[in-house]
């Protein structure tokens, strides 16, 4: 049975700190309090559920309504691991619900407290903490095995400039030259290899995130398509570290052209986001930048493991942008997210507001 304080409503510290979206109801149903995550699982704030019956806000969910019912009842816990509920119109979420009755101060029942726990949000967290070990382990072996061949790699290049420059056969000439090419390829994707494992210095700078997109493009724009842009330019500023956010974008440009080829379309916008994330008592907020393509889509069994180093859909292609656009969103504290079906990807960041 939940304590609680001389207000039983009251939020303490933890309250959006809490994944789990909490809904506080009094005897008659009536919401007096929800949380953070609450609002947005039900994609509102708190001023337009707080004062609602709970059968509204959970039309035809008597299951969950019929167990704040039994928790008050029977005044003791009632838990349902497995249900579902529509929180907004078209939206149906599988859930494990946990009812607490709530009692004042002299110990009468004065409502009780309904967590939700979104399935699905769990599974994601565990792939995320799954996805971001493979990813350390990946890093601190690409480091050691960079180490290791770059030395002899620089050797054998130095030996090839050499015998380049004594020989004057043309077939001489050309295989030093292909052996200096291989070497500056492999060196290139040891240093890409590097980057997985590096932990560097995040600079928390005040940043543009337009100023940094423009550049991208303005690299992209050798090639075609040339991303378009969607802008909102009423946009705060973020923080972070400009040369490696400009590297996440250019890796999440550059595989959205390959994708959709020289007839296609590539669209890179930015908004607010709705996602808020509550840290020490205070709200973050975030911005979200979308990188579109109208190219064929991602393979569904590639989905799962898109983020992991050496997978990739490409001919030629080395597998590492992805991983290391996770790294650099990881450090800087933000979140990464695909969405793809034939004839649309989007690959959705999120990054923090500077000072919120």
């Amino acid at each position: 049975m939940v304590e609680t304080t001389k207000d039983c409503f009251a939020k303490d510290l933890v309250w959006d700190v809490v994944e789990y979206s909490l809904v506080v109801v009094d005897t008659k149903g009536i919401v007096r309090n929800i949380n953070l995550a609450a609002e947005r699982l039900f994609g509102k704030s708190d001023r337009y559920i707080i004062g609602e019956n709970l059968e509204k806000l959970l039309p035809g969910h008597p299951v969950a309504l019929d167990l704040v019912k039994r928790a008050m009842d029977l005044r003791m816990p009632c838990r349902l691991r497995d249900a579902e509920i529509t929180p907004a119109p078209g939206v149906v979420v599988a859930v494990s619900l946990m009812v607490s009755p709530l009692r004042n101060e002299e110990g009468e029942l004065a409502g009780a407290l309904l967590q939700m726990e979104d399935l699905a949000a769990v599974e994601g967290l565990e792939d995320d903490q799954r996805l971001n070990d493979t990813l350390d382990s990946l890093g601190n072996m690409a480091m050691a095995v960079a180490h290791e061949v770059k030395n002899p790699l620089a050797g054998i290049r130095g030996a090839a400039q050499l015998l380049e420059m004594e020989v004057d056969s043309e077939s001489a000439t050309a295989c030093t030259e292909l052996i200096r090419t291989e070497v500056d390829r492999i060196s290139l994707l040891l240093d890409k290899l590097l980057g997985l494992a590096d932990d560097q210095l995040i600079l928390e700078k005040e940043l543009n995130i337009h100023e940094i997109l423009n550049h991208v493009i303005q690299v992209c724009s050798h090639g075609s398509p040339i991303p378009t842009r969607d802008f909102d330019p009423s946009l705060p500023n973020i923080k972070g570290d400009r040369d490696q956010l400009i590297q996440l974008f250019l890796n999440l440009a550059q595989n959205a052209i390959d994708a959709c080829g020289v007839s296609g379309e590539v669209v890179i916008s930015t908004r607010m986001s709705s996602r808020i994330r509550s840290e020490r008592g205070q709200r973050r907020h975030f911005i979200v930048v979308e990188v579109r393509d109208n190219g064929p889509g991602i393979q569904p069994s590639l989905m799962q493991k898109i983020f992991l180093p050496f997978i990739t859909s490409k001919n030629h292609g080395t597998g590492l942008g992805l991983a290391i656009s996770q790294k650099i969103i990881n450090e800087h504290d933000g979140m990464i997210e695909v969405k793809s079906k034939p004839g649309q990807t989007v690959f959705r960041t999120y990054l923090h507001v500077f000072n919120s």
